[in-house]
Formats: structure tokens, C-alpha cells, sequence
């Protein structure tokens, strides 16, 4: 599921655990031409490897969605490698 912002300039994405967001950054930039910022860092605990933060201030909505259809491709070809 997820939530319609009603301010910011970011979304919490969860991944599945399992899926380390840092590790995965290089992948999207080189593949999917995407980028997020890696969750880790806003965790106090030094948890948090499964999170991410999506950036929607300054793309449109058909941006917004090409990114999104980016990642989930993305994700999509992780999850089926660790299976």
C-alpha cells in the first residue's frame, strides 16, 4: 500500500527484507537510471538496510511514474534472483 503525501518532499519506501537499498543503488543508477536515497543513515539503531526514500518535489506526475515502473522492474529482477 501506500499513502498520498500531503507535504515534504520524500516517500518511505520498505523493501523486503532481505534487500539492502545501498547495495542496490549502484544497480539503479547504472540500470534503471534511478536514484533514492538509502535508509540506513535515519536509522539510530544502525538498522534500516531494507529502506529507502523516494524524491517527488521535482519530477511530474508521468516522471513520478516512469521512476516508479523503474524500480519495481528493478525490484522485481532482485527478488527473482534470490529465489
Amino acid at each position: 500500500g501506500w499513502t498520498r503525501p500531503e507535504g515534504g518532499m520524500f516517500l518511505w519506501l520498505t523493501l523486503p527484507e532481505g534487500i539492502d537499498a545501498a547495495a542496490l543503488l549502484p544497480r539503479a543508477i547504472a540500470e534503471a537510471r534511478i536514484a533514492f536515497v538509502p535508509g540506513r543513515a535515519f536509522h539510530a539503531d544502525g538498522g534500516g538496510a531494507n529502506t529507502l526514500r523516494l524524491n517527488f518535489s521535482l519530477a511530474d506526475p508521468a516522471g513520478i511514474g516512469e521512476g516508479i515502473a523503474r524500480l519495481g522492474a528493478l525490484l522485481r529482477g532482485v527478488r527473482g534472483m534470490e529465489e
